[in-house]
């Protein structure tokens, strides 16, 4: 994350609405506290930084407006106007503790201090409901939560260099459960983050043989020549939901569920498995959907933790799967 975008946030979240207002001094001092500016610079070279930022935000949000007849300059939310970043109350209550537990838990250190940086004017603010809120809203995960995999923090930087550069990254990588390095040679394309491990999306040197790392399982990386047909354009999201099933990606399928109704049926009423969703038939005991899902390792999943309660009827492949595993599971407790 750079200085600069983490300048601009800075300021941006310690703008006070109307009639509350902030001065270019004290933002100077705020992003010297945060290491955000030179402090071996003199005052007007400070200043300087400091002007560029605000008027940088106030060209991008009509609602920041700068007294500049004050001495220092002021600057403020108009009146009327809502903030564009600190929603009120519960709303901005509930982004701060998703963010703590499902995003901050899951980075390394020097990453989760910059994102805690661009959240703390939230966490600081003293508006009554927002106070209100922090006492009286929990937010409660619905999967353990395992803990976060360390890894050289510098290759997400080089990874950075590849794809804005478009060069080659030279890698040595132990495949899981291997005791060995493989060397590899890839196209850097993207980086997906899922469960609490990030991984490195790339397609192997003059090949279409697309791959998917585990960063923390790469020993070694270095940045090799420019790529000599780069691709000009690449969806990591659109390539995940297509390619990984193992990312909750994969082909769309129809299936066909049972499910016990007095203990399961809040699992597809209450939620639905898709907005594809529709009961084939239902009696006293049992209800039978169909939905459009993607066939994924994570579909695979919510199926063996309501094994008890959801019988797969089809596709085939998946109940195969279903029994397969859980004959191995019952294997482990005889």
């Amino acid at each position: 994350m750079s200085k600069t975008f983490e300048r601009y946030q800075l300021v941006l979240q310690n703008i006070p609405c109307h009639p509350d207002y902030v001065t270019s001094l004290e933002l100077r001092q705020i992003l010297l506290s945060k290491d955000l500016i030179d402090s071996t610079l003199d005052d007007k070279s400070q200043m300087k930084t400091v002007q560029r930022v605000i008027n940088k935000v106030a060209s991008d949000y009509y609602s920041v407006e700068i007294d500049t007849e004050k001495r220092p300059h002021q600057i403020k939310i108009s009146q009327g106007q809502q903030h564009p970043i600190n929603p009120a109350a519960m709303s901005s209550v509930l982004s701060l503790q998703i963010i703590e537990h499902e995003v901050l838990e899951m980075l390394p250190p020097t990453m989760r201090k910059e994102v805690s940086n661009l959240i703390s004017t939230g966490k600081a603010e003293r508006d009554k409901r927002i106070e209100l809120w922090k006492e009286r809203f929990c937010y409660a995960p619905i999967e353990f939560q395992l803990t976060s995999p360390s890894f050289d923090e510098s290759l997400i930087d080089t990874i950075e260099q590849g794809i804005l550069e478009k060069r080659l990254l030279k890698m040595k990588y132990r495949k899981r459960g291997s005791l060995h390095d493989e060397v590899y040679s890839v196209e850097p394309l993207g980086i997906a983050l899922h469960g609490r491990s990030f991984y490195l999306l790339a397609v192997k040197e003059n090949s279409q043989d697309y791959r998917t790392f585990a960063i923390h399982r790469i020993t070694d990386m270095s940045l090799g020549f420019t790529v000599l047909k780069p691709h000009q354009n690449f969806s990591a999201k659109q390539y995940i939901e297509e390619h990984v099933p193992h990312f909750s990606g994969g082909q769309f399928t129809q299936v066909v569920l049972k499910i016990n109704n007095y203990e399961g049926l809040h699992l597809i009423e209450e939620t639905q498995l898709s907005e594809c969703q529709s009961i084939v038939e239902s009696d006293d005991e049992h209800t039978t959907i169909r939905a459009k899902i993607r066939d994924s390792l994570g579909f695979e999943w919510w199926l063996m933790k309501n094994a008890n309660l959801v019988e797969v009827i089809e596709p085939l492949h998946i109940r195969a799967k279903v029994i397969n595993n859980l004959t191995l599971a019952l294997g482990k407790y005889q």
